[in-house]
């Protein structure tokens, strides 16, 4: 059940990945321009994209967050201590749960309140979120019960 589990959240960080790379080199799908981007993917209020190179290091994380299920699987081999891999894997899910819940608090309501950012937020980001930090307590309960 973990290789599955890996798999899954390798497939979703990966394509989370692949968006933010895709903007950070000047794409603006799904929106039709960079204002309705930025308004449908960060919801403070903003009319352009942040620079390029933000873009691409969120892009970069979450590459490597992406890699990290498969490495608390055991689908791929560690070039770190599995403590660092474990450790690590902990810090992920602790902050999918921090980011998650955040999008529920009123303070982040009020702070990312542009529409269609705030919908999508409560519908699917924060959800997302949820569903991430539980893969990879699955990840690290399996590999701590193995």
């Amino acid at each position: 059940m973990s290789a599955v589990i890996a798999i899954a959240l390798f497939a979703t960080l990966a394509a989370i990945a692949l968006a933010h790379a895709w903007w950070a080199a000047g794409g603006i799908w799904p929106a039709a321009d960079a204002a309705a981007l930025a308004h449908g993917v960060i919801g403070d209020g903003r009319r352009r994209m942040p620079p390029a190179w933000m873009s691409g290091a969120v892009a970069a994380v979450l590459a490597v967050v992406a890699v990290w299920p498969l490495l608390l699987a055991g689908l791929l081999a560690p070039t770190v201590p599995q403590a660092a891999v474990v450790g690590v894997g902990a810090v992920f899910a602790a902050v999918f749960v921090v980011r998650g819940i955040a999008g529920y608090m009123p303070a982040w309501r009020r702070h990312f309140a542009a529409e269609p950012f705030a919908t999508r937020d409560r519908r699917y980001f924060s959800p997302l979120c949820l569903v991430l930090a539980a893969g990879f307590a699955a990840l690290l309960v399996e590999g701590v019960a193995s």
